[in-house]
């Protein structure tokens, strides 16, 4: 199976995981959305009932200044359902098994790499996972010219890899990874969770 192929799969099986995830956060989100319409539905009638009572400014101002706080706990939930699914979904990533991690960042590395000659920098968790048989298969994998090694030094992160040539820095550890993925996909998995 090509390397394209491999990566293809993966980034398949990525997207399909997170459907799941922002499927689940969705009915859970559509659950919060309802309670939080029926408690901003109880809380609209009680302040428009005190502001038709009193008919003054004040009560007015009240209602305006309620709405908006009743809008800021919404954002506020909004953002901390987001950050479940990201926790969530990082979970499941730091959790997989030694064979499909393997592939995840043998897949990362292959895509990432730019000479092929790249030394790895691996967590020291996780050192004994990164063994002469995965550098072979990567260099297998890269082609002629292909020299990876894993770099005596291991790195001070538990998930991932760096990659590391001259000056040359690409990082691959999962932080890195899940930061640049969340900025990417934000305001879309924002819309699928709250399309109002």
């Amino acid at each position: 199976m090509s390397i394209e192929n491999i990566v293809k799969k993966i980034e398949e099986e990525a997207a399909a995981a997170a459907a799941e995830i922002l499927r689940a956060a969705g009915t859970r989100a559509a659950s919060i959305r309802e309670e939080g319409e029926r408690d901003g539905a109880k809380l609209r009638e009680e302040l428009e009932g005190r502001a038709r009572a009193k008919a003054s400014d004040e009560e007015r101002r009240l209602v305006v200044g309620e709405e908006l706080e009743l809008r800021k706990a919404s954002l506020e939930r909004k953002r901390e359902i987001l950050g479940e699914v990201y926790a969530e979904a990082r979970k499941r990533i730091e959790h997989l098994p030694p064979d499909e991690y393997l592939k995840l960042v043998a897949a990362f590395i292959l895509k990432s790499a730019i000479s092929g000659r790249e030394e790895i920098v691996v967590p020291v968790a996780q050192r004994s996972m990164f063994s002469g048989a995965f550098v072979e298969s990567l260099n297998r994998a890269r082609g002629a010219g292909a020299a990876f090694t894993v770099a005596d030094t291991p790195g001070e992160f538990a998930w991932g890899v760096v990659l590391r040539e001259g000056q040359r820095r690409v990082d691959l550890t999962l932080e890195v990874i899940f930061r640049q993925l969340t900025e990417r996909v934000e305001s879309a998995a924002a819309g699928v969770l709250f399309p109002d």
